[in-house]
């Protein structure tokens, strides 16, 4: 799973903040400071404090704000550029009553492997109890206080962060009481999808996954199917592709030690699958992400040094 931060959003006491959803991608608020509502399209206003991760239905139109606001904007009207690609959208006269940081996740490859796609209300997480979460958002206040040159990948990895510890607290605690679960078509399928995220590269099968959610093998098939649109087995290598994916780009493992990390005991089929969901092979997908990730970094001292020498600049 890959956030994406692209906006933050700036709101003044007495406003709201109008945003449409994005139909190819699920976006997640970060509260870093104040307290307010969100209300969705046709749904009830929900509460909001600092600290919070809110995720609002895939697609759904929704404002951000204070209730009963009598001055709004939408996000089309208050936005601005700024420097490393952010947009800053501004409700009022840029006071930070309300400060949120603004994300989203790829609906391609089924981003959030489909555990937010069929979310009916928003979700709205406050996770101020954990300490480490508390820091991550301080420094995303620092990171956007003054945006400078790395400031989008600072904040992406710092929201990934977050909704990783969203997901585990979701995953372990509340299991299928979370508001994520709730939207499935039967909670039952929970023990399956934490055990595939969990270890994607596990030797799981239909029987196996079914027996963790003590269902029969044809019952749970179709369930499976009916909530995901695919059946378990399909969803499984999607996972795997996914785990396959993030190593390629965050590790120097050979692309044959990674197809059997994620359970492939061929690497010309894993090959063979991944090209087929990502348009290109396992090391051409590699070199693709490094050269973007090169692209980025700043010009070494001496080379700039050299070019300063070349046009006479000291």
């Amino acid at each position: 799973m890959q956030v994406h931060a692209f906006a933050f959003c700036e709101i003044q006491a007495g406003w709201q903040l109008a945003k449409n959803g994005m139909p190819d991608a699920i976006l997640v608020h970060y509260v870093l400071a104040g307290s307010g509502t969100i209300v969705v399209e046709g749904q009830e206003p929900l509460r909001f404090g600092p600290n919070c991760i809110i995720i609002p239905p895939r697609g759904m139109r929704h404002s951000i704000g204070f209730a009963g606001a009598a001055l709004a904007v939408t996000a089309e009207d208050a936005r601005r550029v700024l420097p490393d690609g952010l947009i800053a959208l501004t409700a009022g006269d840029g006071s930070r009553d309300i400060l949120l940081a603004c994300g989203s996740i790829s609906a391609r490859y089924a981003g959030a492997l489909g555990l937010f796609d069929r979310l009916h209300d928003a979700l709205v997480e406050d996770l101020s109890g954990s300490d480490r979460l508390r820091h991550a958002f301080a420094f995303m206040v620092e990171e956007l206080v003054q945006p400078s040159f790395g400031t989008q990948e600072v904040t992406s990895a710092l929201m990934k962060q977050c909704l990783a510890i969203l997901l585990r607290i979701h995953l372990k605690e509340k299991g299928a009481q979370s508001p994520i679960f709730e939207a499935l078509r039967d909670p039952r399928l929970v023990p399956a999808i934490a055990a595939i995220l969990d270890a994607p590269g596990a030797s799981h099968t239909v029987d196996s996954l079914a027996a963790l959610c003590g269902m029969s093998r044809s019952g749970f098939a179709e369930r499976f199917s009916a909530t995901f649109d695919e059946g378990p087995i399909e969803y499984l290598q999607r996972a795997r592709l996914q785990r396959a994916a993030k190593l390629l780009t965050a590790s120097p493992m050979p692309v044959k030690v990674i197809a059997e990390s994620v359970g492939y005991a061929s690497r010309s089929y894993f090959s063979h699958a991944f090209k087929a969901a990502y348009g290109c092979d396992p090391s051409a997908y590699r070199t693709r992400a490094t050269r973007m990730v090169q692209a980025l970094e700043p010009l070494p001292y001496r080379e700039a040094g050299a070019a300063g020498q070349d046009t006479g600049e000291p």
